[in-house]
């Protein structure tokens, strides 16, 4: 009994000096970074009494480090989904430099940029090398990550995919009337027509097949929804992104900036002036794909016109900084150049990826700045790849080995990360057609199924429906088990 007592106080021992030694080595700066990832976590959840809990525990900190901050500080890790310690959810690594690594990690951006300007894929490779140098183990670890959704697969049929689109459209019945009649929603952005464009067009097919008697709504929901597109398209060909001071922090902040800086210029409520940054490609190539997506099944030539317009604005832009901003644009380029078969679009795409897209790719399959390892990112350019890949002519040998050289590895990534986590991000469209390129690919198939499921339980209890996803995602189910 002595002997249990004597093993029993050595470990508590143990673990009271492994507590205090935690707490010694936990400093105001350790703890003021973590802090700050639980409330990033807790903002991008859109979660307020998350939020809020964060900020308390936050002042409290700023007052004086609590004898039980580690304790505290769990608990919050544990309520925002962060493992223990905040850099790491459900084991998969999140981004945490050194302070030398973020000090020279600014200079190379600014280096990263004007090789970017070159034009010149050499001379991007070099930077890019220095840069997994200095970020070593942290090169292609994202600085934010979601929590995952695991389902199990519950296949539905073409026809049941095509009624819950457009059981869903109803469920969000005025807003849809407004979009028919052309009327744009108030604050949204161009993107968001060009997500309900891109669905429409995905479904056409499938509601002609299953549900003809859907096809005059559908119609008049592309009509006006290309209408208001083709409104707020500028005369140079990209699309503008509105003036959210007041509804929204993140964008409102960055158009104060821009005002201030005097390289902005808005108009009726919308900044109409190209991001200097690159951030136009985002919209234009989104809308610019959905443009020539739609004009394909009508043969409408006002769209096809309007898409090839943001295809020539894109085309006349250099790479930056951002590799997914360049990956917008080499998917519509891409699509520009399947519409037309003119070879300068695919020129433009082929070289948009071998300067703004490939040279960022980190040895883990992601792209190397945190920013770009996010996962939502990530998807950006794997759709940019698929696209390319889906648009180079069956002649092209030599690239088509040189796109799978930067797929394969992405693709793994992404699944890596589903393996670990559920699904963390809706990305049916893109998978679907990597999964075409990749028929071999069985896990990339599985992971088809199972966001294709995950997104049907997020539209309907098998009694109510409604819009629970963009439409673009909820459209391309049809596509999975048609």
């Amino acid at each position: 009994m002595k002997f249990i007592l004597g093993k029993l106080s050595c470990g508590l021992v143990l673990l009271l000096l492994s507590v205090a030694a935690t707490a010694a080595t936990l400093t105001p700066t350790d703890a003021e970074a973590r802090l700050r990832m639980a409330l990033q976590i807790a903002r991008e959840r859109n979660d307020g009494e998350l939020v809020t809990a964060v900020d308390a525990v936050g002042r409290l900190f700023k007052k004086a480090m609590p004898a039980d901050a580690e304790a505290r500080l769990r608990e919050l890790e544990k309520s925002v989904g962060l493992d223990p310690g905040g850099w790491s959810m459900a084991g998969q690594p999140i981004f945490h430099p050194t302070p030398e690594m973020a000090a020279r990690s600014k200079d190379l951006a600014a280096k990263l940029d004007a090789a970017m300007k070159s034009s010149d894929p050499e001379q991007v490779r070099v930077v890019t090398t220095e840069m997994l140098k200095v970020l070593g183990d942290q090169a292609g670890i994202p600085d934010g990550r979601r929590l995952g959704r695991k389902v199990p697969t519950s296949p539905i049929t073409g026809e049941a995919a095509t009624r819950l689109f457009f059981d869903a459209l109803k469920s969000e019945d005025r807003r849809i009337l407004q979009l028919m009649e052309g009327y744009p929603l108030p604050d949204q952005t161009a993107r968001v027509y060009g997500s309900i464009l891109s669905a429409a067009a995905t479904i056409r097919p499938y509601a002609s097949k299953h549900s003809p008697e859907k096809l005059d709504i559908l119609g008049k929901l592309t009509d006006g929804v290309a209408s208001i597109l083709l409104t707020l398209q500028l005369p140079d060909g990209h699309f503008p992104f509105p003036d959210l001071r007041g509804k929204n922090i993140r964008f409102g902040d960055l158009t104060e900036k821009g005002l201030a800086s005097g390289n902005m210029e808005i108009r009726e409520g919308w900044i109409v002036s190209a991001d200097p940054d690159g951030g136009s490609q985002f919209d234009t190539g989104v809308c610019g794909t959905a443009l020539l997506l739609a004009a394909v099944g009508p043969a409408n030539k006002d769209w096809q016109k309007s898409g090839l317009r943001a295809a020539d604005w894109a085309l006349a832009q250099p790479c930056c900084a951002n590799f997914n901003y360049n990956a917008f644009s080499v998917s519509l380029l891409a699509h520009a150049f399947t519409v037309t078969g003119e070879t300068r679009y695919l020129a433009g795409a082929l070289k948009k990826f071998r300067v703004g897209v490939a040279p960022g790719q980190a040895p883990n399959g992601r792209w190397m700045d945190a920013h770009n390892a996010r996962t939502v990112y990530h998807v950006i350019i794997l759709r940019a790849l698929g696209d390319l890949g889906v648009a180079l002519p069956t002649t092209s040998g030599a690239e088509r080995i040189e796109l799978e050289k930067v797929i394969q590895p992405a693709v793994h990534a992404l699944l890596d990360e589903f393996d670990a986590m559920g699904i963390t991000v809706e990305s049916l469209p893109e998978l679907l057609t990597l999964s075409h390129l990749e028929p071999d690919d069985t896990r990339l198939r599985a992971a088809v199924e199972a966001m294709a499921s995950s997104i049907v339980g997020k539209s309907t209890d098998g009694k109510r429906v409604k819009m629970g996803a963009q439409p673009d995602q909820l459209a391309a189910i049809a596509r999975v088990w048609p």
